[in-house]
């Protein structure tokens, strides 16, 4: 399969997609296997893209979410957790595996592209992290986390063995993190500001 490169200026395309509101906050990432936790899994997966997300924080509430990928088919994809309790992609916050750490799944809509897929999600209210409410960790501190810079977006395909596994070893409970970026927080540009970079 060919892989078209996603170049940085893709980020800001998707920026400028979406219309901006005084309450909402937006987080870009661009998506490879070399951003730390997919490289800590070894991902062999060549796939790379780019993400936004517009979202009001106070509220709990994610506008629109799209994530565009080249180099990985939907067919690809695998849900993560005990019996594929999740789907393939998250959000999830730092450090991968620490006290605080959730897996907040996106039930968003896939669409098959000649390179490979587009995931959107529109107008859903975040809810609390399967299995951590009772910890305190719900959609107000997951919002937090975003806008802190302590997010991730993740993306599981069907490829992976656990670190450190040799070849024909037990997979792990859950598919490894094959493509990941790092959410970070951008200002919304007004229309005025969008004319400046035409010029």
């Amino acid at each position: 399969m060919k892989i078209n490169a996603i170049p940085r200026m893709a980020v800001l395309c998707l920026m400028a997609a979406a219309p901006a509101a005084a309450e909402m906050s937006r987080a870009v990432t661009e998506i490879s296997p070399g951003h730390e936790v997919a490289a800590h899994w070894g991902s062999t997966v060549p796939g790379k893209g780019a993400a936004y997300i517009l979202f009001d924080p106070e509220a709990g509430h994610i506008k629109e979410l799209v994530l565009r990928i080249d180099g990985v088919p939907p067919d690809r994809l695998a849900n993560a957790g005990p019996e594929g309790l999740f789907g393939p992609v998250h959000i999830h916050n730092y450090p991968q595996g620490g006290p605080d750490f959730f897996i907040l799944q996106l039930p968003g809509e896939f669409t098959a592209t000649e390179t490979g897929f587009e995931f959107r999600l529109e107008d859903w209210s975040v809810e609390a992290p399967l299995g951590r409410k009772h910890d305190g960790i719900d959609a107000t501190f997951v919002m937090s986390e975003i806008v802190a810079g302590n997010a991730y977006l993740g993306l599981h395909t069907d490829h992976a063995l656990c670190p450190g596994n040799a070849a024909g070893a037990d997979i792990c409970a859950a598919p490894a993190t094959a493509l990941s970026g790092h959410l970070n927080l951008v200002p919304i540009l007004r229309a005025e500001q969008l004319a400046s970079y035409k010029q």
